[in-house]
């Protein structure tokens, strides 16, 4: 096989591509290794979530023989939102693998594929940080584009008011008289976010910690006197290299971020876990022809050689992942700050 055949040989078709690159290696994100996304396909380029408002409502008694009391209309309504399209691309040059054939030898291809696969995970890297800054924009509420700019405001487009923060006060003198201070807002966190689910069970709850959140709540006394005739105190000191403990019915974690894939470093983000539906995650087809009408996948992937189709190809890849919380008034934050009220 000639050097210019190989760059048009099955390793470079679209279907190879997709494949090698949604079978690349990602690396640990936290909020992909909770699972409290759930991932599907679809074969559109935007979803409808439906709002369907429901609230109970006390039955009066009336005497026998009263016409009953009529139910409430409920309201319903459906929320269109159209999923990112998040492409990129790199180009591999024939220069690139020219001196790494194998001696003699026109139609090794090895090595060839290894430096594909290599372009190709390099790109997966760059998509499985973003995917994680879309999902760290989910659990706040509003997803945010690379350079900042608002994607998706999910109390916007739902139409309700973001709740207002639970106030630690991690810095105050702590009172022995207060008893479990921190412990009865840790009550308040899963009340109101049992109130703001309907009374939904949330079997677990998480709370991503920012550095200095974190920080202080860990070595805040309340939170250590109860660890500290426990064996459960070596999470305090810092054995567990996730930096995790539990408190209050909370699983309390330093989020490990990086650049800005991060909470704040004065807060903390409450995380319902397996509560269905709450948190999702859509991928739609690429725009391409091979794609058109076929159920999303997380990744794709294809190659164009350059005008001469001698020199380089150029690798296109790109994903269009909508990552939402479907139930955006459970979304609760943490300050280490005073109540400024």
């Amino acid at each position: 096989m000639s050097f210019p055949n190989i760059f048009k040989s099955d390793l470079f078709t679209n279907t190879s591509l997709t494949a090698a690159i949604n079978e690349s290696e990602t690396p640990p994100q936290r909020l992909a290794e909770l699972g409290i996304f759930a991932e599907r396909g679809v074969e559109t380029t935007s979803v409808v979530i439906e709002v369907q408002g429901s609230r109970l409502q006390i039955v009066p008694a009336l005497p026998r023989g009263a016409d009953p009391t009529p139910m409430k209309n409920t309201s319903r309504r459906g929320i269109s939102l159209v999923v990112p399209h998040l492409p990129v691309k790199d180009q591999l040059y024939a220069d690139e693998v020219q001196n790494v054939r194998a001696f003699g030898s026109e139609n090794t291809l090895l090595p060839i594929e290894q430096k594909r696969d290599e372009k190709l995970a390099n790109i997966n890297l760059s998509m499985a940080a973003t995917e994680e800054y879309h999902r760290i924009g989910a659990i706040q509420g509003v997803i945010l584009d690379a350079d900042g700019s608002v994607i998706y405001d999910l109390f916007d487009e739902f139409g309700i008011t973001e709740p207002d923060p639970i106030y630690f006060n991690l810095d105050a003198a702590w009172d022995t008289a207060d008893g479990g201070r921190i412990r009865g807002l840790c009550q308040d966190v899963k009340t109101n976010i049992r109130k703001a689910l309907k009374n939904l069970v949330v079997p677990g709850l998480v709370a991503l910690c920012g550095d200095e959140f974190f920080k202080a709540i860990s070595n805040h006394p309340e939170v250590r006197e109860t660890y500290l005739a426990q064996q459960a105190a070596n999470d305090l000191r810092g054995s567990d290299a996730r930096e995790a403990f539990t408190y209050g019915g909370i699983q309390w974690e330093l989020y490990p971020g990086y650049g800005d894939v991060e909470i704040p470093t004065d807060e903390c983000r409450f995380v319902p876990r397996g509560v269905p539906g709450l948190f999702q995650t859509t991928f739609s087809p690429a725009n391409w022809m091979s794609a058109v009408n076929t159920i999303g996948l997380p990744r794709y992937a294809m190659a164009t050689p350059d005008p001469t189709g001698e020199k380089y190809i150029e690798i296109e890849a790109q994903m269009n992942p909508l990552h939402i919380c479907t139930r955006p008034e459970a979304l609760f934050k943490g300050s280490s700050a005073a109540d400024p009220g």
